[in-house]
């Protein structure tokens, strides 16, 4: 009996870790592969799957962020900006999808859900065959907030950019956090989207930065989906372990590869399963009466055409690559002390917090097993994809103590616990520096956006009936 439920947590890190390398990649969170898989392969309800979705996308955003803030890609002061929408929406898409879980019309998810994968791949590949955009001049937001900043592409060598209609990123940004809060996702299609057509960033700035940002959003919607009770303990404890491996391994494969080589890979995985939860959706309302083979065979069939013509007419494009380079190419860019000690610390605190986090749920797990259960539930209730043990049955009292008796489950809990903090203390240390800088823009964004992330963790459990 032993042998099956490690062989179940083995397969829940294993798709973890194929979620985390295409999230970390693709800048999307691995929450946008890990839920499909979860429910549509391995049982798992969608309300677990969403809040384990996002414990993910909060492991991919700090694995992933850690080396992107190193090797100065990532655009952290943008980011935050724009965190100040993504958190608001997380707040709101949590709330509306705790009406529609308690209201047993949860096909609305999957039906989104697909449609949003879907949706996604058009922007997504719409630069598949250029590594930096075409320049627009700098408007009112570019030099109101300084929206300038310089990158190393082991690709192209050093760059500058500038990002432009920042209010435009902020509209969209709020509708992908509504989106990261109801699907239980990072929501990064969408922020790439923001960051990439609207702001008219290179892409992989675009990406990384995206990895930045789903961190704190996730973050956001984590703890109201933890109030909730729709973190279940031993499914999120072990795609979180999963996604992390695979982030750290995908951000890793970015540095080598180039923006082209990028997005056909998850844009054909993306289309298989946004099409797969769109049937599935729409299934459950009997509108497409199909056996679930037949709807597997259907995705595939649908996944390949779309591939096919999209890369027929991508690849017709012109490429321009050479003259955008001698328009953002420039010699090495030095950052200023306070910047650099700065990313130093925020880096180093979100590696140090991912290698905590994963040897106490790893620790956690292990006892779980060794026992045969934890904080008096067995083995079979703890690992069923449709178990009661949640975070909603477990008080943070009940935590506490197990953690001292050496308890599994609690252990798990901690460890997650620590995850969702880590953004949260992202936030805090970025406002130290900007107070330190004097730049009052972005210390007032730094601010709004932990006071969006306090009024979720604190605020919105002590307002809302449970």
């Amino acid at each position: 009996m032993i042998i099956a439920y490690v062989g179940e947590f083995l397969i829940i890190i294993a798709a973890g870790i194929v979620a985390g390398i295409i999230g970390a990649l693709a800048g999307l969170g691995g929450g946008t592969v890990i839920s499909p898989i979860l429910t549509l392969f391995l049982g798992v309800p969608m309300a677990y799957a969403s809040g384990s979705a996002l414990i993910s996308t909060v492991a991919t955003s700090a694995g992933s962020a850690s080396v992107y803030l190193k090797k100065r890609i990532a655009n952290d002061r943008i980011g935050i900006s724009l965190t100040t929408a993504t958190t608001l929406g997380a707040i709101l898409g949590s709330l509306i999808a705790n009406y529609v879980y308690t209201h047993g019309i949860t096909y609305i998810i999957y039906t989104i859900f697909g449609i949003v994968l879907l949706v996604s791949i058009i922007p997504t590949i719409q630069r598949s065959t250029c590594e930096l955009p075409r320049p627009r001049e700098p408007d009112s937001t570019t030099r109101a907030l300084n929206l300038y900043g310089t990158c190393f592409d082991p690709n192209l060598g050093w760059i500058r950019y500038w990002g432009v209609r920042w209010w435009l990123g902020e509209v969209i940004m709020f509708f992908a956090g509504v989106i990261s809060g109801l699907l239980g996702i990072g929501s990064g299609a969408l922020k790439v989207l923001g960051l990439d057509w609207a702001m008219n960033l290179p892409m992989k700035v675009s990406t990384t930065t995206s990895n930045f940002m789903i961190g704190v959003t996730a973050a956001t919607g984590s703890s109201i989906y933890w109030y909730f009770g729709y973190i279940q303990p031993f499914i999120a404890a072990a795609t979180a372990i999963g996604v992390l491996i695979g982030a750290q391994a995908g951000t890793r494969i970015l540095m080598r590869i180039t923006n082209k080589q990028i997005r056909w890979v998850f844009v054909a995985i993306l289309s298989y399963l946004g099409f797969r939860m769109l049937l599935r959706g729409l299934g459950r309302e009997g509108l497409v009466p199909i056996s679930s083979i037949d709807k597997t065979i259907v995705s595939l069939l649908f996944s390949i055409v779309m591939i096919s013509s999209l890369y027929y007419l991508m690849m017709r494009r012109p490429i321009y690559e050479d003259n955008l380079l001698s328009i953002y190419g420039i010699q090495y860019a030095k950052r200023s002390e306070v910047e650099e000690k700065f990313e130093n610390i925020t880096s180093n605190l979100l590696r140090l917090g991912i290698v905590i986090s994963i040897l106490i749920m790893g620790m956690g797990l292990a006892l779980v097993l060794m026992h045969g259960g934890g904080m008096g539930h067995k083995l079979m209730d703890i690992a069923d994809p449709s178990s009661s043990v949640n975070t909603a049955s477990i008080s943070i009292g009940m935590m506490l103590t197990g953690i001292r008796e050496g308890d599994g489950v609690s252990l798990m809990l901690l460890g997650l616990i620590l995850l969702i903090l880590m953004p949260i203390a992202m936030v805090a240390i970025n406002m130290v520096r900007f107070i330190i800088e004097r730049d009052k823009w972005y210390t007032v964004f730094a601010a709004v956006t932990l006071i969006n992330l306090l009024i979720a963790l604190l605020i919105v459990p002590s307002l809302i009936p449970h």
